[in-house]
């Protein structure tokens, strides 16, 4: 079973003990971030393996912080409901586009 987190806390553990990490940078304002964070999160509980591990990221809402802003910039994210995939730190894909359960499943595995 894979852990999805709330906050970055432990971004730096998951990142320096060679976990998968997917970032779904998430706007409180969006309708369609809502919805699709019900999706991440259903597929990475659903994951068998331990080493993959969620965060969601604030994106221009009003709980951005400055770490998230910097991680949105470092990976040049320019729009919600963006996906980043890393790892052993290094992206494997971007994507803009909102995706169900069975798209994160497929793109993880």
């Amino acid at each position: 079973m894979g852990i999805i987190h709330k906050n970055l806390g432990n971004y730096d553990q998951a990142i320096n003990n060679d976990k998968t990490v997917i970032l779904y940078f998430y706007a409180n304002w969006c309708p369609s971030c809502k919805a699709e964070q019900e999706e991440i999160f259903a597929a990475v509980e659903e994951l068998e393996s331990s080493d993959v591990v969620g965060f969601r990221v604030n994106y221009r809402d009003s709980e951005v912080d400055e770490f998230e802003e910097n991680l949105a910039k470092d990976h040049g994210v320019t729009y919600q409901h963006t996906k980043v995939i890393l790892q052993n730190g290094n992206r494997i894909l971007k994507a803009p586009n909102s995706w169900k359960k069975e798209k994160y499943l497929e793109e993880i595995n």
